[in-house]
């Protein structure tokens, strides 16, 4: 399966990414996600996808709490391969926060991280401000993952 399948398609990326949740999925306890399983521009779409839903529905605090703030060190590369700027720096601003800028790939680790902020009335209003500017959707970040994948047609979906 590669990206050119889906170039027919009203929204390619998304299509990438579902074909992408499948895999990841695909045979698993709903919890786990073989990431390995999808090739590496495949990755970049699903997880800058996931990413932009993450914030879309719950900020960055949201984005930090779950699963997927295992991989901010690798969305945040990825948003600067993809020519988001402005989101770039949004997610590179909530992540010095984090000790050194690098939030824990371990998801009880990364809530230890953040815990001496748990009642910091400038870390909440930190992040509220990240979340205002990422609504304002600037990079349009659906749109430039389905350019992404039409402009990498040849790319495998798979590993």
């Amino acid at each position: 399966m590669y990206f050119s399948d889906f170039l027919d398609n009203e929204e390619p990326a998304f299509d990438v990414f579902t074909a992408c949740h499948e895999i990841v999925f695909s045979g698993s306890n709903g919890n786990t996600e073989y990431l390995e399983r999808i090739s590496c521009e495949a990755r970049l779409v699903y997880l800058l996808w996931c990413f932009d839903g993450e914030v879309h529905n719950g900020g960055f605090d949201q984005l930090f709490f779950n699963s997927l703030g295992d991989h901010c060190l690798e969305i945040l590369p990825g948003l600067k391969k993809v020519n988001a700027k402005k989101t770039f720096a949004l997610l590179e601003k909530a992540l010095l926060w984090f000790p050194e800028s690098k939030p824990s790939k371990d998801r009880k680790t990364r809530w230890k991280q953040l815990e001496r902020y748990e009642d910091d009335e400038n870390f909440e209003s930190a992040l509220e401000n990240l979340d205002t500017e990422f609504y304002k959707y600037e990079d349009n970040l659906a749109e430039i993952l389905h350019n992404f994948v039409r402009a990498n047609k040849g790319a495998s979906v798979n590993a």
